[in-house]
Order: C-alpha cells, then sequence, then structure tokens
C-alpha cells in the first residue's frame, strides 16, 4: 500500500473535516443578531417588571384624617384619583340636596307663616310650638279648642301642655279649607327639614366610607411594595430541553 504523505494528509484532513463540522453543528432558528440579544439576560441578568402601584410611602394616618375631613382628599394624596373622584362626588351632592333642602325649608316655612297671618289672624312673630298649634286647632279660644286644653290639662292631670294664647296671638281660621291648606304646607316644611337632617347622616356615612377606603388602599399599597416581581430569560442545556426559557420571578 502506497504511503501518503504527511503534510498531504493534513491538508485533507482541514479539508473535508471543515464542511463535516458544519453538517454536525445545531442549526439555530433564531437569526443571529436577536440570538445576541437574548444571550444578554441568560448570563444571570433579571428584566425588571415591577408592578405598578400608588407610593407605598404614604401614611395611612394621614390619608384617613384627610378622608375624614373631606372625602376623596385622602384617596386623592395617596394617588387613588377614582376613588377620590367618587367620594368627592357624593359629598359635593350631598351639601348640593342639603343647601336645596335648607332652602326649601325656609321659603315653605314663611310661606306658612304668611297663610297663617292672612287667613287666621295670627300673629307673624310666633315661634314654631306656636305654629304647631295653629295648625293642629281651628281656633285659639272656644269649646275644644287649644286655650281650653292647656287649661283643662293643667287643672285636671297638672301636666303643662303649652301656654294659652290671647289677644294678638289669639287665631281663628276662616275655613276648614284654608286650615288644611296651612296643614300641607306646615308638612312640606318639615319634611324638608327632615331631609336636610338626613343629608347631615349621609355626609357622615360618606365620610366613615372614605376612611375605611383610602385605609385599605394605602394597606394594599404598602402590601404590593413589598413584593418583587421580574421578568427571567436563562438558557436551559439539558438535552431535549427548549433553547430558552422565560417565566415571572417573584417574592411574596
Amino acid at each position: 500500500m502506497r504511503m501518503i504523505p504527511s503534510a498531504v494528509a493534513g491538508a485533507l484532513a482541514l479539508t473535508l473535516g471543515a464542511p463535516l463540522a458544519r453538517a454536525q453543528a445545531p442549526v439555530s432558528l433564531v437569526p443571529r443578531p436577536s440570538l445576541q440579544v437574548l444571550e444578554t439576560p441568560a448570563r444571570g441578568s433579571y428584566a425588571p417588571a415591577p408592578v405598578a402601584a400608588a407610593n407605598p410611602g404614604h401614611s395611612v394616618y394621614r390619608a384617613a384624617l384627610l378622608s375624614a375631613l373631606v372625602p376623596g382628599l385622602g384617596e386623592y394624596y395617596t394617588g387613588h384619583h377614582s376613588r377620590a373622584l367618587v367620594s368627592g362626588t357624593l359629598e359635593v351632592g350631598v351639601w348640593t340636596a342639603y343647601a336645596t333642602s335648607k332652602v326649601q325649608e325656609d321659603l315653605r316655612g314663611d310661606r306658612a307663616v304668611e297663610y297663617a297671618v292672612s287667613f287666621a289672624g295670627a300673629t307673624a312673630s310666633g315661634n314654631d310650638d306656636y305654629y304647631k298649634a295653629v295648625g293642629q286647632y281651628l281656633r285659639a279660644e272656644g269649646p275644644g279648642m287649644w286655650n281650653e286644653v292647656v287649661r283643662k290639662s293643667a287643672r285636671d292631670t297638672g301636666e303643662i301642655v303649652g301656654r294659652e294664647y290671647t289677644g294678638a296671638e289669639a287665631w281663628a281660621w276662616t275655613s276648614t279649607e284654608r286650615f288644611n291648606d296651612f296643614r300641607d304646607l306646615r308638612q312640606a316644611e318639615l319634611s324638608a327639614a327632615d331631609r336636610a337632617t338626613n343629608l347631615l347622616a349621609f355626609a357622615l356615612i360618606n365620610r366613615i366610607v372614605s376612611v375605611v377606603s383610602v385605609v385599605q388602599a394605602v394597606r394594599s399599597d404598602h402590601a404590593h411594595g413589598e413584593q418583587s416581581l421580574s421578568l427571567r430569560l436563562d438558557a436551559v442545556p439539558a438535552p431535549g430541553a427548549p433553547l430558552w426559557r422565560v417565566g415571572l420571578a417573584g417574592r411574596f
């Protein structure tokens, strides 16, 4: 057998080995520029993807105090603008309705007094007890009327149900129809007063709800601020496994 010189054999090995090495090397499905980008976080680095949340440094006590003073202010201070909008809108609506009810109460009260002066001869300077009696009895004097009830109650039971109204304070309705109209006006006045009182109670409830809401929101912000959430991208060298693995890593 004829021997091949060593120099020729080495040249043949290099010439034939390059195609074989290229044929045996795994073909990457990822373009080279993209592969270089993906290789950077694969070396143990992490691309941060923090959870968006309001500033967890806000004081829960300050936020609660602000919401107690003006509902919605504490929520706005902590960055919860949607909650602030709801609480603030309710607060504005409550006080607008309260002012409207008080105006209606005053207007209807004045109208009732004018009506009693015109159709019952009542005085225009009476207090609430006086106009209550005017709306309960057709006249001040007479059998079964207001003054007689006051005297009889004091004589028989010793109970003082009111005082007698005489002279300029005495009244007498011109008709039962006028008397009933006055009662309706008084009822409308009292209804407006009750509505205003209920709105004050609702304003208090709105403050309580706003305080509870902002306390829960701030505590939730603090809890989220203690979490660490990031995007992890690394290579899996195990045979048969995918080339790259992407996932979320977090500490709770």
